[in-house]
């Protein structure tokens, strides 16, 4: 079959439907939902429908990873989609499952946030191949992924353990040729004998048969590649070998470019340092393949020739490249601020909520946000959050506060990790302040809509919870509902509804 152009967001639609893939299932975020529309729009086209997966978001990541091991146990192939952040709340069956063992192949999309353009931070996914003892492989474009995808769910079945394929944005707008293929159905459930062997057993079970096999392949795989042209080199991996491969044929460079980055392929990696006089390691946003060499030939970041985070281009590189023989180089960093990047994200034009921030920062308490809309009174004209760490967060951060503060929350921080913490509170009778906004929308991370709790607070927290309409509130009013409720000891909760004016995802950085 002849190559096709594809983009990288269609090479995923592509290799879920050419792999078999029966669910793919994730939670919402910078930069996969457009891959996620795109399987959910197949699923919607008839002529498609019966060979694409059923694909549905998810609460929180831990929740979508989980029915993923549940498809496996059954035979069926998985897809789960996340940002890098939310690679975190799923670590932990993820990394268990690698012991476990699982039964059809599960294949872990995660999308990095190089410079944290829509994120909360800059995250290095492969790390969590050595952390969790699973394959990563870290494609370059459309056509790596597609093989990344396919590749991955075989490995996945073969060694009975997720397989992680990071991407980035560039990587999924991009687009190249396609080699489209079937590969074979699944024919694999659980094995329950694995119950035949204790915890320890598992892992030493896995690491003789799967993890020796997976290094095999990382030695062996074809998304690996050499171009030798000088003996001075490049290694790179996942869209940062784009800008080293420009770089590399404008300096007539050899350039190893790595698809399969954990087990790490060492041999092969060792080898091309060896037959070059000097090498320069590309990747972002971490120097995570350069942590894996001692050689003095290796130069990167951690030699000063090149940021210590961030992106690159091939400028950069370049850059860098011209001074490969200076054993160490000194790069100027200046940290970027809100007042360099030129803009602060503020709340929408006539946003139902703004009566309530208002009141919550002539308070003059400690004030713990979600990573939702709240995060953006952080910035002018409120500067008023001391705390907005992750989503669902803010209720056991504000607990930690000396006196009564404020935790502002979205629903679907509620309902991604929220609930456990306003139980807890409740519980052990917490002195909180919790504000929940009500608008029945993933606002910041895609504009899904989500179901309506207040029916779920009020029954569940009915002696310590106020409901009311944004619509018509004053700053005077809140200001004044909000002071009696921090006088109150232990849990009190703020409930107020309101429709949002963008219905979409915020498209720029907060």
């Amino acid at each position: 079959m002849a190559p096709v152009s594809l983009n990288g967001v269609e090479a995923v639609r592509a290799a879920a439907e050419d792999a078999g893939v029966r669910m793919a299932t994730g939670v919402p975020g910078y930069p996969i939902n457009a891959v996620f529309s795109a399987l959910q729009e197949a699923k919607a086209d008839p002529g498609s429908a019966d060979k694409m997966p059923v694909a549905q978001w998810q609460f929180n990541e831990k929740i979508a990873y989980e029915m993923a091991l549940g498809a496996s146990a059954c035979g069926d192939r998985a897809l789960v989609l996340s940002k890098h952040v939310g690679i975190n709340v799923m670590a932990d069956p993820v990394i268990i499952s690698a012991t476990h063992g699982i039964g059809a192949g599960i294949v872990v999309i995660a999308g990095d946030d190089v410079g944290a353009m829509l994120s909360q931070n800059e995250q290095d996914s492969r790390w969590y191949g050595k952390l969790g003892e699973i394959p990563v492989l870290d494609p370059q474009g459309p056509g790596e992924l597609y093989d990344a995808i396919l590749e991955g769910f075989l490995l996945s079945e073969q060694i009975s353990a997720p397989v992680l394929v990071r991407v980035t944005e560039p990587v999924l707008v991009n687009t190249g040729p396609v080699n489209r293929r079937k590969i074979p159905e699944a024919q694999k459930k659980i094995d329950r004998h694995t119950w035949n062997y204790t915890m320890l057993g598992k892992h030493q079970k896995y690491m003789k048969d799967g993890w020796s096999l997976a290094l095999h392949r990382a030695l062996s795989s074809p998304l690996n590649r050499i171009t030798r042209k000088t003996r001075i080199g490049l290694i790179s991996s996942g869209s940062a070998s784009q800008p080293a491969a420009e770089a590399a044929d404008a300096m007539r460079l050899s350039h190893l470019s790595l698809g399969f980055v954990n087990p790490f392929p060492k041999r092969k990696v060792e080898d091309f340092v060896n037959e070059n006089e000097a090498i320069l390691i590309c990747e972002e946003p971490s120097p995570y393949i350069e942590s894996h060499l001692s050689s003095p030939k290796v130069k990167g970041r951690f030699t000063g020739h090149l940021p210590l985070a961030g992106g690159l281009d091939v400028q950069m590189i370049m850059d860098a490249a011209e001074h490969i023989m200076e054993p160490k180089m000194s790069i100027s960093v200046k940290p970027e601020t809100m007042e360099a990047r030129g803009f602060f994200k503020k709340a929408c034009d006539g946003c139902p909520f703004q009566p309530v921030y208002e009141a919550i920062k002539a308070l003059n308490v400690n004030v713990a946000s979600d990573v939702g809309c709240s995060i953006l009174t952080s910035g002018p004209p409120f500067n008023m959050v001391d705390v907005a760490c992750s989503l669902g967060s803010p209720v056991s951060v504000a607990a930690g506060f000396r006196q009564k503060g404020v935790a502002m929350l979205g629903d679907f921080g509620l309902l991604h990790t929220g609930m456990q913490a306003l139980l807890n509170a409740k519980y052990n009778d917490q002195n909180v302040l919790t504000v929940i906004f009500v608008n029945q929308r993933a606002a910041m991370t895609g504009g899904q809509t989500v179901p309506d709790i207040t029916g779920i607070v009020q029954s569940t927290f009915a002696d310590v919870t106020i409901v009311t309409e944004a619509a018509g509130l004053t700053t005077e009013k809140v200001k004044a509902d909000l002071e009696g409720l921090l006088k109150q000891p232990g849990l009190s909760i703020y409930l107020v509804r309101g429709q949002c004016p963008e219905g979409a995802m915020h498209q720029k950085a907060a």
